[in-house]
């Protein structure tokens, strides 16, 4: 068989039995993801801080989830689904971005 010694194969086994695990729970679509400001600039490649002041602000953008109602400073997140089809909805409005700083 193999020369692995008990503690090294009950390790394996573990580790196998929790990629098991792991690979057997369900997912969230990508279009059901809750995206925050950081993720939503990244998608628009956009500055999180213009994102946070010039976009998520806007009144047709979608309205946010808000997990912990314990205030103002909660962190908000929106549907991945609802930002994406803003977003190709809005394409002409969006802020541009900078342009790079590579020299020419």
């Amino acid at each position: 068989m193999t020369d692995q010694k008990p503690e090294d194969q009950t390790e394996l086994v573990a580790a196998l039995k929790a990629l098991v695990l792991q690979l057997s729970t369900p997912r969230v679509m990508p279009a059901d993801e809750l995206w925050t400001t950081e993720d939503i600039a990244s998608y628009l490649k956009l500055a999180a801080d213009t994102t946070e002041r010039r976009v998520v602000t806007r009144p047709d953008f979608p309205a946010p989830l808000q997990p912990c109602l314990t205030g103002a400073r909660a962190a908000k997140r929106w549907f991945a689904a609802e930002v994406i089809a803003w977003a190709r909805q809005n394409r002409s409005k969006l802020p541009a971005g900078r342009p790079s700083r590579r020299a020419a």
